[in-house]
């Protein structure tokens, strides 16, 4: 962890009672680490300390992942690229460049698809209130 804590930016770091600064920890300790694993040390889903960690929010640390086997189980493992580990800023600056870009490409394609899932869903909506129009509306009883 003292590497870690050499080359990290000012607020790169979370709060040390913090669980995402648990998760960074673990992951600086153990290296590889088995999703049941972080699931067991941290009380269940970790998902949004990860994404804090690896967002903005944290200055985008590069976690790596990869499906692996543990304990017999297909699972992802989680580990800390290792130019965090460097004492090199410039390795360290070289890992959240690449973090960033991940995130803001996530961030993209997610915001492309949500385009295209509106423009299909007011389509549904549109077909929707037209047969509810027909079937329902037109049945209701007018007042005179």
């Amino acid at each position: 962890m003292n590497k870690l804590l050499f080359t990290a930016p000012d607020g790169a770091l979370p709060e040390a009672t913090s669980p995402a600064y648990r998760l960074l920890h673990i992951l600086a300790e153990n290296g590889k680490t088995p999703r049941d694993v972080l699931c067991e040390k941290l009380g269940g889903g970790f998902r949004s300390y990860l994404q804090q960690l690896t967002g903005e929010y944290y200055q985008h640390w590069l976690i790596r992942n990869e499906k692996g086997v543990f304990n017999g189980r297909k699972q992802s493992l989680y580990w800390i690229d290792k130019r965090h580990f460097s004492c090199d800023w410039e390795q360290d600056k070289d890992a959240r460049t690449i973090a960033r870009k991940r995130y803001k490409d996530r961030s993209y394609y997610g915001s492309k698809n949500a385009v295209k899932r509106l423009q299909q869903a007011t389509k549904e909506k549109g077909e929707a209130d037209r047969e509810y129009q027909l079937r329902i509306e037109s049945k209701k009883p007018t007042h005179s």
